[in-house]
C-alpha cells in the first residue's frame, strides 16, 4: 500500500424504541481527530429527528465532541457521520532499533515540573482497565529483561492475537478484563483493554484508541476482525519513538487502514455515543459502519 490513502468513512447509530421517547440528551465521538498522520477533509454529522440544541467542541483528551438535545417526542433516532480523512504511514518498520523496554519506566525520582502529564496519565489504572497480578503474569512472557521495547509490544500484540479468540457474543460492554483472561474471548474493546492492563501494571503509558479499520480484504481471504464496525487498539509510548500503535484483535502494528477518532485511557472516555432517553421505551441499537478507500 502506498504512503498516503484516503477514505471516506460512514458510521450511522439507529436506535428504535418500543415507545414515545420525550427526550434526549447524546454526546458524539464521531468527528476523526486531526493528528500529524491524519488530516481530516470534511466532516458532517446529520441527526433525525432534528435537535433543538446542539454545540461541538473538545473533550479532557483533546477529541472532538458533539453534544445535542431533542426535546420532541420520537421513537426512533438516527444519527449518521460522514467524513473523508487523508492518512501517511506512521508506523515504525517491526525491525527498527529500539532501546530496552525498561527505558519506558519512569525512574524514581523524576516527577516534577518536567514530567510530559499527556504520558505519565497513561500510566496508572482507570475503572475499566485494573492493575492485575493476572495481567502482569501474562506480560511477563514478553517482557523478559533488556528486550527492545518494539519487540517485547509486538510480542504481546501477537501473542493475545493468538491466544484469544474473537466473539462477538461472549462479551458486553461492561465485561471485566479477569473474566477475558479467564474465558479467552471477547472483541476488539475487550483486547485493547487487556493489552492496557498488562502494560500499565509493568509500569508502561499506553492509552486506548478508537476509530475503524478498513474493511477489505484479498480474494479469499476474511475481512480484519472488527471490520464494519468501531474499532479499538492501543499506543504505547516509548523513549526516541513516541507513540506506536498496535492492534492486538489483529496481532499486528496499527497503520494506513486504522482511521483514529480518538483517544483515552478506555472505551468509556471516547464511546462513539452515549446519552441519556426520558422515556419508559425500551430500545434496539442498530450499528453499521464502512470504510471505503477512495
Amino acid at each position: 500500500m502506498d504512503g498516503r490513502v484516503e477514505y471516506r468513512v460512514i458510521h450511522e447509530t439507529c436506535y428504535t424504541y418500543s415507545g414515545t421517547v420525550t427526550s434526549a440528551h447524546q454526546l458524539a465521538h464521531l468527528k476523526p481527530r486531526v493528528t500529524p498522520w491524519q488530516e481530516l477533509k470534511s466532516h458532517r454529522i446529520e441527526i433525525d429527528p432534528a435537535p433543538s440544541e446542539q454545540a461541538n467542541g473538545e473533550d479532557y483528551f483533546g477529541n472532538g465532541v458533539k453534544r445535542f438535545m431533542i426535546d420532541t417526542p420520537h421513537h426512533a433516532l438516527t444519527v449518521r457521520a460522514e467524513s473523508i480523512v487523508a492518512i501517511e504511514t506512521y508506523a515504525p518498520d517491526p525491525d527498527e532499533y529500539s532501546p530496552k523496554w525498561e527505558s519506558a519506566l519512569i525512574p524514581p525520582g523524576v516527577w516534577g515540573p518536567h514530567v510530559d502529564l499527556d504520558v505519565e496519565q497513561y500510566r496508572v489504572a482507570s475503572p475499566m482497565v485494573p492493575l492485575l497480578d493476572q495481567s502482569l503474569a501474562y506480560a511477563r512472557a514478553s517482557f523478559v529483561p533488556g528486550r527492545p521495547w518494539l519487540e517485547a509490544m509486538l510480542d504481546l500484540t501477537r501473542r493475545i492475537h493468538a491466544d484469544f479468540v474473537y466473539d462477538s457474543k461472549a462479551t458486553t460492554v461492561t465485561t471485566e478484563v479477569c473474566e477475558v483472561l479467564e474465558h479467552r474471548r471477547g472483541v476488539c474493546q475487550d483486547f485493547a483493554h487487556l493489552m492496557l492492563s498488562c502494560l500499565r501494571t509493568l509500569g508502561l503509558p499506553a492509552r486506548y484508541m478508537s476509530g475503524y479499520i478498513l474493511n477489505r480484504a484479498a480474494p479469499g481471504a476474511k475481512l480484519p476482525a472488527g471490520a464494519d464496525a468501531s474499532h479499538a487498539w492501543v499506543a504505547g509510548h516509548c523513549p526516541g519513538l513516541g507513540w506506536v500503535a498496535f492492534d492486538p484483535t489483529n496481532g499486528k502494528l496499527a497503520d494506513l487502514d486504522f482511521v483514529t477518532l480518538g483517544w483515552g485511557r478506555e472505551f468509556s472516555d471516547v464511546t462513539p455515543l452515549r446519552g441519556v432517553v426520558l422515556g419508559t421505551a425500551t430500545q434496539k441499537l442498530a450499528v453499521a459502519v464502512s470504510v471505503q478507500a477512495l
